[in-house]
């Protein structure tokens, strides 16, 4: 982004010689036009430092450096850009040398990016403390969301069958993940695989944090639990419902 700032000084540079020219009231073509050609760079390379504002959570920063504002007393347009543009390196910089102390941040879980489904049952309890409760009430709307599709006569682990690789009946209808062709060696494993994420959150998440001799989850560990019932509601709704050709017309769900 330094190479942006540098662009924009470039800018500013011009930008003034062509304003003390116009202050004698006179115009400068070839500075115009030069003005004119930098102007889209400038538009292009602060687009990279409006995204990363963005995804560091600066929003103002960001809103800083995508508007571009004549500067009072003729000021050149790019000068708030550069301005938010340098707080931005300082704040990288800042987290480089954190990292370099205390070692890489690695990747991070946001729980506004969990299945809206699993985290709005569970962001109650979980705000107050209680993880096991939040997870066990995640793992119940998880299978809620399921048993809509299945019928409530199917629960826990038995929903996996919504992703087997049989063919739907009757009584049983089918999730068929899209843009993989389900007959295909990499559709039978996806559909495998999905099948075995429903039992795992059933069988390995929520009856686990409900036995009594499993001790209370801690942060990391209840949110890796809720994780997981997430990504299974998400496998749900990249999903489209296949049902037997015998089967009555049910309500849309």
């Amino acid at each position: 982004m330094r190479e942006v700032v540098k662009l924009i000084d470039r800018y500013g540079a011009i930008y003034d010689e062509r304003w003390r020219d116009l202050g004698y009231g006179q115009t400068h073509d070839d500075l115009q036009q030069q003005l004119d050609a930098l102007e889209d760079e400038v538009r292009q390379r602060t687009r990279l430092a409006y995204d990363i504002a963005q995804k560091l959570g600066q929003d103002v920063l960001a809103a800083n450096i995508g508007e571009r504002q004549e500067g009072a007393h003729g000021g050149h347009p790019w000068q708030q850009a550069r301005k938010a543009i340098m707080e931005l390196i300082a704040i990288l910089s800042q987290r480089e040398e954190l990292a370099e102390i205390i070692g890489p941040f690695g990747p991070r879980l946001e729980t506004a990016e969990l299945h809206p489904v699993i985290w709005e049952a569970a962001a109650r309890l979980w705000d107050d403390g209680h993880h096991r409760a939040a997870v066990q009430t995640a793992a119940t709307a998880l299978e809620g969301k399921l048993q809509a599709i299945a019928g409530p006569a199917v629960a826990g682990e038995t929903l996996a069958s919504l992703f087997s690789t049989t063919a739907p009946t009757a009584d049983s209808p089918r999730l068929r993940l899209r843009g993989i062709d389900p007959d295909s060696k990499t559709g039978k494993s996806a559909h495998e695989g999905a099948s075995a994420m429903v039992r795992g959150a059933f069988l390995a998440v929520r009856n686990l944090v409900s036995h009594p001799g499993w001790p209370e989850p801690g942060h990391a560990e209840g949110l890796e639990m809720i994780a997981v019932l997430s990504f299974v509601a998400h496998l749900v709704d990249r999903a489209d419902l296949t049902r037997s050709p015998t089967t009555k017309d049910q309500a849309p769900l």
